[in-house]
């Protein structure tokens, strides 16, 4: 008989659970799975594992060790996030919030046994998308047109700026309303990070309190990042936000980012820029930071940024003023900035003002910075976000991925938690 794949899938979204299976091989054989995949970036990524069948001819990937391979531990994903960039392979178009096709080959050598195609959604068809370019707001809406006012959801993206869909195509999915909302990098809005204007979000909030699809006494926000730490500013500000969610946050304003950013903050409000954590750097930190430059090493930013707040005050961000629960997730290994230690400094505040409302702080010791939703790969713990200069991230790839299910699933509870069963 022919080797045949069963595949389980919970539901069709990314952050499922799976279940990949292999029969009818003969017993004690050797096979190699091959996965190929172009993401909505246009970008082209392969994987393999060389396995051996079992007595009964069988290949569980949940309970099978890989003899070799871009994965060696029995993991039912390894083959989605040990994924690498395939060399040399030309670019397709991008394709926004399309369903992911995962091609799966079973190979005797470089004979094709048989394959299939695994097909995740970032976002489910049932949700309807509305791009809103309106009173200045620069997002995409998605939303449940036949559901009546729904708890929604703000999210924001970090220092790539533009539009993150992917984050809010898939929570909208888990039954919410969500707000993709860029502030900066696309279109008439600031190209650099450099004092972006808090009434932008409070601009982004009137909006959705004047949409009929929304429950505006259930709207929260969900930023990761430099997204996450807005995130946090912005709840503290504007009283309508009753959950925050901070993917690698900071409780801390820090400088602006962009050329034009020396001496600058990121944020102001009413026109008054606000002050930023810029405190003073030991002389063997900035010499390790600038031999990593000189030698073209990735740069790790930890250090830099801790000696940045440690001891700062004025630019801590009144997180006690909050009107709602806080979840905060971060890596014990995030290079780009400390999100551990950051958020612990947001708890002890919480604590030291006996804030009313729930709040957690969930680290993965061994993951890093580039905590998303799940499904992708996670081979890049290390970037090159302006094509000059490499920025070290952290964590593994196997860390990382297994943090970011996890998270992914405390998140949805959360919201679920604190805006849907949350009494008016």
């Amino acid at each position: 008989m022919k080797p045949k794949f069963h595949v389980t899938q919970n539901s069709s979204f990314i952050d499922t659970a799976l279940e990949i299976r292999i029969t009818n091989l003969p017993p004690c054989e050797v096979v190699t799975l091959k996965a190929e995949m172009c993401d909505n970036l246009g970008k082209n990524w392969g994987s393999f594992a060389e396995f051996i069948s079992n007595d009964e001819g069988e290949i569980n990937l949940a309970t099978a060790k890989p003899r070799s391979g871009t994965y060696l531990i029995p993991d039912v994903t390894g083959l989605f996030w040990s994924m690498s960039p395939i060399l040399n392979d030309k670019p397709k178009g991008k394709t926004p919030l399309k369903p992911l096709e995962t091609k799966l080959f079973l190979m005797r050598g470089q004979e094709v046994l048989t394959f299939t195609s695994i097909i995740r959604e970032v976002v489910s068809p049932k949700v309807d998308r509305f791009p809103v370019r309106q009173q200045g707001i620069v997002g995409t809406f998605f939303f449940h047109s036949k559901a009546g006012p729904l708890p929604t959801v703000i999210v924001l993206g970090g220092s790539e700026g533009g539009l993150r869909e992917s984050n809010a195509g898939l929570l909208a999915s888990h039954g919410f309303n969500t707000l993709a909302l860029a502030y900066f990098g696309i279109g008439d809005l600031p190209k650099e990070l450099v004092n972006i204007p808090l009434d932008y979000i409070e601009g982004a909030i009137d909006w959705l309190t004047g949409n009929p699809n929304v429950d505006s006494k259930k709207i929260g926000v969900f930023g990761t990042s430099k997204g996450a730490e807005l995130a946090l500013l912005s709840a503290s500000i504007f009283p309508s936000i009753k959950a925050v969610v901070g993917y690698v946050p900071s409780g801390v304003v820090y400088p602006g980012l962009g050329q034009s950013a020396l001496g600058l903050t990121s944020w102001q409000y009413k026109g008054q820029s606000l002050p930023f954590a810029n405190g003073k750097i030991p002389r063997e930190v900035t010499e390790k930071l600038e031999q990593s430059i000189r030698t073209g090493k990735p740069i790790s930013w930890r250090e830099i940024y801790q000696y940045w707040a440690k001891d700062e005050k004025q630019a801590e961000i009144a997180v006690e003023d909050i009107q709602g629960p806080i979840l905060l997730i971060s890596g014990g290994d995030d290079q780009l900035w400390p999100s551990d230690f950051l958020s612990e400094k947001v708890i002890f505040r919480l604590k030291e003002h006996n804030h009313p409302h729930n709040f957690m702080h969930i680290n993965f010791p061994k993951a890093g910075h580039s905590l998303s939703i799940p499904g992708f790969p996670t081979t890049q713990t290390v970037i090159s976000p302006f094509g000059n200069g490499k920025l070290l991230l952290g964590g593994t790839p196997q860390d990382n991925s297994q943090a970011q299910y996890t998270a992914w699933r405390r998140i949805v509870a959360f919201l679920n938690e604190t805006l849907t069963s949350r009494l008016d």
